[in-house]
């Protein structure tokens, strides 16, 4: 039997969902649909390791092929599999299952087109690739996506990891070992740093720990590396709880300045960075991987949103895409065994290192 979680599940439910509706809509970035702008899809494709098989509408029917195989299989199949498939994702949630569970109807259903997993196990890194029809550019493009689902656990973007660690100079009065043994025992992130500033000490940004990380950050912005380390900080400092999101730290960032950019003529050139910094890395970017903006990973996502609806954030809508990841990312505390958060000496200089995690909120 074929088990899966949450997120695992909504992509065959993603699948059938498109294939039914036959229509791609657009999201805002408060997760509403907008109803009046759509895109026929006149093919959807599940992209498999070793073939890839397509899903084409023909009237009542759905014909699949995968490049030797073809058949027909009536529209209403997809539809009324689309609804067992959510019923039973929400009934999973409803009665907080945890981890892999077993929705047999969907297993025998994707079994009847060959499919043996509920993941997309192409090198691509594209969950449902989706070509649509666009009428005001005349053209059929082609779009990958990657699901995400509401109705599991928000997704992260950036992953924590040894990579994503930014090193700060401990500047000002310089702790003594009793002090440090009392930051360091502190979980409390923005007692830690309260702490630091109480004894007369203050975090000065050195460095991004990962050579290709913070190379990868200057393809973004040359002085992109100062502006995420001042945002991680600002989220390190934060006692309210809520205020974490990228939105809200780069108003803050903007205001400060530290950077010295000429306002007067582009007061938005904060957010604009970040915007630039958020698509790239859903793209494909990655910390410890060289980034030469190469767009083929997956170039947009799916939503699952609570209700089933399905709502399209891709790059070939850019301020549509730009919108929902600005306004949709928070900062969070990573697993505090990435070696971060605690005072140590490097050639007689103190110093501590912040790791950089940004999830999804919904």
């Amino acid at each position: 039997m074929i088990k899966g979680n949450i997120g695992e599940w909504s992509e065959p439910y993603a699948l059938f969902k498109l294939i039914a509706d036959g229509k791609l809509y657009l999201g805002r970035d408060n997760f509403q649909k907008i109803d009046d702008i759509f895109y026929p899809i006149l093919k959807v494709i599940r992209n498999e390791k070793d073939r890839d098989i397509s899903f084409i509408k023909n009237g009542n029917a759905v014909f699949i092929s995968d490049g030797t195989l073809e058949f027909n299989i009536p529209l209403t199949t997809f539809e009324e599999n689309a609804i067992i498939c959510l019923e039973k994702i929400k009934a999973s949630k409803k009665n907080l299952t945890k981890g892999s569970f077993e929705i047999p109807e969907i297993e025998n259903f994707i079994n009847s087109f060959s499919l043996s997993s509920l993941k997309a196990k192409s090198k691509l890194k594209n969950d449902i690739t989706v070509q649509i029809e666009d009428p005001k550019s005349y053209l059929s493009p082609t779009l990958g996506f990657s699901v995400k689902s509401q109705l599991g656990s928000p997704s992260t973007l950036v992953n924590a990891s040894d990579p994503t660690n930014f090193t700060y100079i401990i500047s000002g009065n310089q702790p003594n070992s009793s002090q440090i043994s009392l930051i360091n025992d502190e979980r409390n992130f923005s007692k830690k740093i309260k702490l630091l500033n109480q004894f007369g000490a203050h975090l000065k940004f050195e460095r991004v720990e990962h050579p290709i990380f913070a190379s990868n950050l200057q393809t973004i912005d040359y002085n992109f590396d100062k502006i995420l380390a001042e945002v991680i900080l600002l989220f390190y400092e934060n006692e309210t709880r809520g205020a974490n999101t990228v939105a809200n730290f780069i108003e803050k960032v903007t205001e400060r300045n530290s950077i010295g950019y000429d306002l007067n003529v582009n007061g938005s050139i904060y957010q604009m960075i970040m915007r630039k910094f958020l698509t790239d890395y859903a793209l494909g970017m990655r910390a410890a991987e060289v980034w030469k903006r190469d767009y083929q990973a997956t170039g947009g996502y799916l939503i699952v949103r609570n209700d089933g609806e399905l709502l399209c954030y891709h790059f070939y809508f850019t301020k549509n895409f730009e919108d929902y990841l600005y306004n949709n990312t928070k900062l969070e505390t990573p697993d505090n065994r990435l070696g971060y958060g605690q005072i140590y000496f490097e050639n007689d200089i103190p110093k501590i290192k912040l790791n950089l995690q940004i999830r999804f909120r919904k």
